[in-house]
């Protein structure tokens, strides 16, 4: 914090206004070089002038350890918003209440401000779950955020090494988008108040409750053996990058525990869409001395002005048409402050947007919304096995949900009626068809095709797969044998939903905390209904093939 006196806008509390965060201070005094608040208070300094006195009760005036308190706490990091991620989202239509605003988040809010976020919400509690609400009445098609890229961090495809003298080009040039981000918020992190980013850094969570930090008997309760292989995979890769930057570093030392903090907020908070070129503006400054050198070169080549630039004009245009129409397959990637508090819901149509002549990152509401409703945001279609391992929360009935199998032909194995001939399973390897049976992604809607054509020769009888190619199992060959097959994989399903229900007897011990054992309970209950929605989607399979 920095000790400025200011004036306390109209309805807050004068005690928990009378100091500014210093990152709000400096973001201001770098944009307009004063700080632009309204008339003086009374018994304060004149407006913006710097205060030299040693302790904030000096600085206003009443020497109560109430504001001691409020300028140690506001000093450090808090935990903002995020942390209510791990509950389960509330209803769409939930009014939020603002009474239990902390001093973090009107700290985020006047920086926001400072930094040319215009926001038609604030923070919020809905029945515990922080979030955003509505402050007034947004109709759809209205701007419910709008911030400037300077206020983002932002990572585009080849983009330079932002700090050559910290990191190595080639380290650089080879790492992910979200290891370069990673190290760019650490960087900034690292600037303090110096960052133009710091409001925003500062209210980023401290720490996070993710399967990252689960013990392995607490991972057990999932009883889903996908998801343990991916975050053991995810604690192997995470490590492997932190050799990798500590190898490539010549700035100050990095902690493993403080690149994996950056490389949380990244994995939970990021946004991505496709890449339309270098902004606007930056385009004007190579446009200008392009047409100059166009106008000189018709001095030398004694050709009209106006062919020349009409060749220009052209040139510019086509590369503005190239990025934008050509390069969809690049994506930028962006931690976008004020949108990446708002909580997900899949059926939530709002998306991040790049406003190209505007340089600016905004989200439009697809619907309207009442004054204190919560506002969602869509981060993607995504599972619940990567909304739980990224972001430590289980979405009720997501539509993107699936139950991944890690060996279909082992869990058919695992059926006590069922006999596997081995010349199926051979026929299948040779048509290249046994990758198709490792992490199958069952939907409400079945199995892919290829898992399905899989299955299909794998189980079929020498006669079949004498009678027929590796392409005809791509679809029903035999109505007996279609049924066969469909009936095992339904059994597989039934067999999987009932495991998770089995909870060994030494897990519900009270080694592990309530918050942890009712998040792995409604994983466990999602899962469940993904199989059960698989079933019926088969038998119904079923009874289409006995009618053939």
């Amino acid at each position: 914090m920095l000790c400025v006196c200011v004036n306390v806008p109209t309805g807050f509390d004068r005690r928990q206004c009378a100091v500014l965060p210093a990152s709000v201070v400096h973001a201001e005094l770098l944009r307009n070089g004063t700080l632009p608040f309204m008339s003086i208070t009374a018994g304060l300094p004149q407006l913006g002038q710097g205060c030299s006195r040693s302790t904030l009760a000096e600085c206003v005036g009443h020497k109560t350890t109430q504001h001691v308190a409020h300028f140690a706490y506001s000093r450090h990091p808090h935990a903002y918003i995020r942390l209510g991620k791990s509950k389960t989202p509330c209803s769409a239509q939930s009014i939020g209440s603002q009474a239990a605003v902390s001093t973090s988040e009107k700290d985020f809010q006047l920086w926001w401000r400072s930094a040319d976020v215009k926001a038609a919400l604030s923070p919020a509690d809905f029945e515990g779950l922080r979030g955003m609400s509505a402050d007034r009445e947004i109709n759809s098609g209205d701007t419910i955020v709008s911030l400037p890229r300077t206020a983002a961090l932002v990572v585009t495809p080849k983009m330079k090494n932002p700090f050559p003298d910290e990191i190595t080009a080639a380290y650089w040039s080879q790492s992910q988008w979200f290891e370069k981000m990673a190290v760019m918020l650490l960087h900034e992190k690292r600037k303090g108040t110096h960052s133009a980013v710091s409001g925003y850094v500062e209210q980023l969570p401290a720490d996070f409750d993710t399967l990252l930090h689960w013990s392995d008997q607490e991972m057990q309760l999932l009883m889903y053996p996908h998801l343990l292989q991916q975050v053991q995979q995810q604690k192997e890769s995470w490590h492997q990058y932190y050799e990798s930057v500590q190898a490539a570093t010549s700035g100050p030392p990095m902690s493993e525990a403080e690149l994996t903090w950056a490389l949380e907020c990244v994995r939970s908070r990021a946004f991505s869409g496709p890449y339309s070129g270098p902004p606007i503006k930056e385009r004007a400054k190579a446009v200008v001395p392009f047409l100059l050198t166009a106008a000189a070169y018709t001095q030398w080549a004694h050709l009209p002005l106006e062919q020349i630039l009409n060749g220009a004009i052209a040139a510019v245009l086509f590369n503005i048409i190239y990025d934008t129409l050509l390069s969809r397959k690049l994506r930028w990637f962006a931690l976008c402050p004020v949108i990446d508090s708002m909580n997900h819901l899949s059926a939530s149509r709002n998306e991040v947007a790049y406003e190209y002549f505007g340089d600016r990152f905004s989200v439009t509401a697809e619907r309207k919304y009442n004054q204190g409703e919560q506002v969602f945001i869509t981060y993607g279609l995504q599972s619940n096995d990567k909304l739980l391992q990224y972001y430590g929360f289980v979405e009720p009935k997501n539509p993107a949900d699936v139950y991944v199998v890690p060996d279909l032909l082992e869990a058919l194995r695992d059926l006590p009626y069922l006999r596997i001939p081995e010349e199926g399973v051979q026929a299948a390897k040779q048509a290249g068809l046994s990758v198709a049976l490792q992490k199958v992604a069952l939907t409400r809607q079945g199995l892919p095709e290829k898992a399905l054509q899989a299955v299909r020769m794998v189980l079929a009888p020498a006669q079949l797969l004498e009678q027929h190619s590796a392409a005809d199992f791509r679809q029903q060959v035999d109505a007996l044998h279609e049924e066969s097959c469909l009936q095992a994989l339904k059994d597989v399903c039934l067999s999987l939903s009932s495991q998770l229900t089995r909870i060994p007897a030494k897990q519900s011990d009270g080694a592990i905390s309530r918050r942890r054992q009712d998040l792995a309970k409604q994983f466990r209950q999602q899962k469940s209904r993904v199989l059960q929605s698989c079933c019926k989607s088969l038998e119904n399979q079923i009874r289409k093939a006995r009618k053939q």
